[in-house]
């Protein structure tokens, strides 16, 4: 028997609905690899917000359970990673309970925890550290960042293999001495998911004009006044040809919205509230006619990704991993400078270009999953780029 847990922030409960507590990269990157992975059993290692469902075997599929590490109460206003810190203390007992042999951890502040001489492949995110994109200020002070840190290095300085989504990952990496256990490797998508599709989705047909597609949590650390006014530049350039589309929910909504109003253009943006079915999302991204990422830091979000194998090329501020798809030939158009102007003219450039095939699309997440399986069964990996 061979038992993998895996560990993240993601409310495995309700992952496909509306009840979901969080949505993040971490999270769509367990849901692309998961089909991918072979073990005997896997055990899904997250957050709960019933509180009675703590440490509990929850069955999803034939090899596949949920295990609840960390209790979350909705409307909480500390961040979800505090409460994973919190209840993760007791990580190594249920390792225990559950006869596991191999932790795939998403989330260091669970794996954190776990004793030494577990055998621990860490996948990080991005470089940033994470309470800068919290969303109260107050959990953004320089002495809980400071802790933060803390947790990282001994996540990095612990593990067995790290996975580095992009160069400023490795870097990271390096600066702890840690280069020779860490493989660079870009987060992935599952291809038989995402992938170009005429079937269209019921959300955005009723939209015949050219779409600005943002999809993600809307917040501030999103930035995503810059994507309203490039849409309002597109809007002068072609008047009456676009609107904006935004797949997502958070609390900065009412602001954003506000924005919108005070710039008297609530006709020309449309809100989906978020989509959970990877169906109607694959169907949405086809639809656009580009999908922008505005935000103020990333590492290489999913979102990217699954637009790039629908098709769709991509216009993105200068964040985490980003720049790392340009060198690979993929439609992904990069500015350092927040200029709506200068994004206009970056959609302009990418909608002259040919499509991205996904048949030739190197993210995928069958790919990178020959790599992950022999790191999570013990073996060892060449020291390349994947």
């Amino acid at each position: 028997m061979f038992n993998i847990a895996i560990l993240g922030l993601g409310d495995f409960e309700n992952w496909n609905n509306s009840q979901s507590l969080s949505l993040g990269g971490a999270s769509g990157v367990i849901k692309s690899i998961l089909p991918y992975l072979d073990a005997d059993s896997i055990y899904l290692m997250g957050i709960t917000s019933n509180k009675k469902n703590l440490y509990e075997k929850i069955p999803l599929t034939k090899n596949i359970s949920i295990v609840p590490i960390a209790y979350v109460p909705r409307n909480t206003i500390l961040p979800i990673r505090f409460y994973a810190f919190f209840y993760g203390r007791k990580i190594n007992s249920v390792i225990r309970n559950y006869n596991i042999h191999s932790v795939y951890s998403h989330a260091e502040e669970i794996s954190y925890w776990i004793k030494p001489g577990m055998r621990i492949l860490y996948h990080m995110h991005g470089s940033t550290n994470a309470l800068v994109k919290a969303k109260k200020r107050i959990f953004r002070t320089k002495l809980l960042r400071e802790q933060w840190e803390s947790i990282r290095r001994a996540n990095i300085k612990k593990a067995k293999h790290i996975i580095a989504i992009d160069h400023l990952c490795m870097n990271l990496i390096r600066r702890h001495g840690m280069e020779d256990k860490a493989v660079l490797l870009p987060n992935f998508v599952d291809t038989s998911v995402f992938y170009k599709d005429t079937a269209g989705c019921s959300l955005v047909e009723h939209i015949d004009k050219k779409i600005l597609l943002f999809v993600g949590r809307i917040e501030e650390v999103k930035g995503l006044e810059l994507f309203v006014d490039t849409l309002l530049e597109m809007n002068r350039r072609e008047t009456g040809k676009w609107n904006g589309v935004i797949v997502g929910r958070g609390t900065y909504e009412p602001i954003l919205k506000k924005y919108i109003s005070d710039a008297s253009a609530e006709s020309l943006f449309y809100f989906t509230g978020p989509v959970f079915e990877q169906d109607k999302l694959r169907g949405i991204y086809n639809k656009a006619s580009i999908l922008m990422i505005p935000s103020f830091y990333e590492g290489i979000p999913m979102v990217i990704l699954e637009s790039l194998a629908c098709g769709t090329p991509v216009i993105s501020t200068d964040v985490g991993g980003v720049k790392d798809l340009i060198a690979d030939g993929v439609l992904c158009h990069v500015n350092d400078r927040r200029n709506p102007n200068e994004f206009a003219d970056l959609i302009e450039l990418a909608l002259k270009n040919e499509d991205v095939s996904s048949d030739e699309f190197r993210f995928s997440s069958l790919k990178a999953s020959y790599l992950i399986n022999n790191i999570l069964r013990g073996g060892e990996f060449e020291k390349k780029n994947y």
